[in-house]
């Protein structure tokens, strides 16, 4: 039975032997309550419960089916081909003619052009690795963002589901209070006013009620969204917002270790690298391009008239010859060699080096900023747990013990018990704020599962 029960059934029992057998009834009636629900759910179909997974469990899946991630991890073939692409020699090239004179002059040649490529292919080969490294980096930036969202958004659900659990607790006590009430006032032992403010408490309530079960939904569709399920699927998280807050933080890696290996501070040093891959294959691309170049002709040539040969005899004048051609075009890089790729280029490395230097300093402020939050809301969480919520359960219990003797009207014993769920409601928000804050913490040092 928990606390709030047992406060609403001692506040309005009236005489401990009424007291005890009242709360014996009710304790009775939740025993049969309980086995209702279990009978229930053993008789449940084992598709229609749900498997509870943990928040770490929840993000590695977030990781494989995310669609943005399904989306950006095809970005790592296409760089793939880009590599291999840049890795390939140009092809040669075959030119064959033929030429016929009604004459009887025919000529057919035929041409081979062999660029050699020469000092490109490995800056070419350099720069397609480094849009590579780019691209993979890009997408580990892509999964921290992600496991963070997923691990903020199951806070968001956790505190939602707790917020309802209190809502809910404080709905069962006004209810039953409400019900003792309704039972004196027709025994003649309470007025009227105080069952109607019983009833107004309940009513309040459950609006609060209805309202965090919408909040609770909707946390838990968003995530579902972000996980990559349907809205429909079961879902079901192992952890609680208290035990999550309590547990021990995790060993982390110092501030200059996190920001050396955080992939968003590794994408801006490799864009440095690319625009010097970039500029050294501009520099490359304007030397001299030397080709090979080789012919075959096979020429033959006629005429209407008639010659003699050596014995004296009248022969067609025609002949055939063959000519072999071995040579080299080199280009003279005298009017463009690349300058205004050269100067663009080195515009592009300014500008990362200026997006890196912004990024490391809002990655170190980043980390000082969720260090100093997470270890406030650990503080903070500290004082609700062993001062504020120890006091103000005290309040409640002495209010009810006037009430008892008949010192307090029940308006100010609800007031007081609403003050307790202000309290627990309180409680509730600092310890999202505390998981929040280790969230946060966790995205800043770049961890993932």
């Amino acid at each position: 039975m928990t606390r709030m029960t047992r406060i609403a059934i001692y506040a309005l029992a009236g005489g401990r032997p009424k007291r005890a057998a009242e709360a014996q009834k009710q304790r009775a009636h939740y025993g049969v309550s309980v086995i209702l629900c279990l009978c229930g759910l053993w008789a449940l179909p084992p598709s229609a419960q749900a498997q509870e997974v943990t928040i770490e469990q929840l993000v590695a899946t977030a990781l494989e089916r995310a669609p943005e991630l399904q989306t950006a991890r095809t970005e790592v073939a296409v760089a793939a081909g880009q590599v291999a692409q840049a890795a390939l020699r140009p092809n040669p090239m075959l030119t064959a003619t033929h030429e016929h004179d009604p004459g009887g002059m025919a000529i057919t040649t035929v041409d081979v052009e062999w660029p050699l490529d020469l000092f490109r292919r490995p800056a070419r080969v350099a720069t397609a690795r480094s849009a590579a490294d780019i691209t993979s980096l890009s997408i580990r930036e892509s999964e921290r963002l992600v496991a963070s969202a997923v691990r903020e958004q199951a806070g968001r659900l956790l505190a939602a589901r707790r917020t309802l659990d209190v809502i809910n607790e404080a709905l069962t006590a006004a209810r039953r209070m409400q019900d003792l009430l309704d039972r004196r006032v027709t025994e003649g032992g309470s007025p009227r006013i105080d069952a109607n403010l019983a009833a107004v408490e309940a009513l309040r309530i459950e609006a609060d009620a209805a309202l965090a079960a919408g909040e609770m939904e909707a946390a838990s569709i968003e995530l579902k969204a972000m996980v990559g399920l349907p809205p429909d699927a079961p879902l079901v998280l192992r952890d609680s917002l208290d035990t999550v807050v309590a547990s021990p933080a995790v060993p982390r890696l110092t501030p200059a270790a996190a920001m050396d290996a955080r992939p968003d501070l590794r994408e801006a040093i490799a864009r440095i690298s690319l625009a010097d891959a970039r500029a050294e294959e501009t520099r490359r691309d304007a030397r001299s391009e030397v080709t090979l170049v080789a012919g075959y002709a096979r020429n033959r040539y006629g005429f209407p008239q008639l010659g003699l040969n050596q014995q004296g005899m009248p022969v067609p004048i025609q002949d055939t010859f063959y000519t072999v051609t071995l040579g080299a075009q080199v280009t003279l890089p005298f009017l463009d060699r690349k300058q205004g790729v050269l100067a663009s280029v080195q515009a592009e490395r300014t500008r990362a080096e200026a997006t890196f230097a912004a990024r490391r300093l809002a990655a170190r402020a980043e980390i000082d900023a969720a260090v100093a939050r997470e270890r406030e809301a650990r503080r903070a969480v500290e004082l609700y747990a062993t001062g504020v919520r120890d006091l103000a359960r005290q309040n409640v219990e002495v209010m009810i013990e006037g009430y008892d003797l008949g010192r307090f009207p029940l308006v100010d014993v609800l007031t007081e018990q609403r003050r307790y769920l202000d309290i627990e409601a309180g409680y509730t928000g600092v310890m999202a704020r505390a998981y929040q804050a280790r969230a946060a913490l966790a995205r800043a040092f770049g961890e993932m599962p």
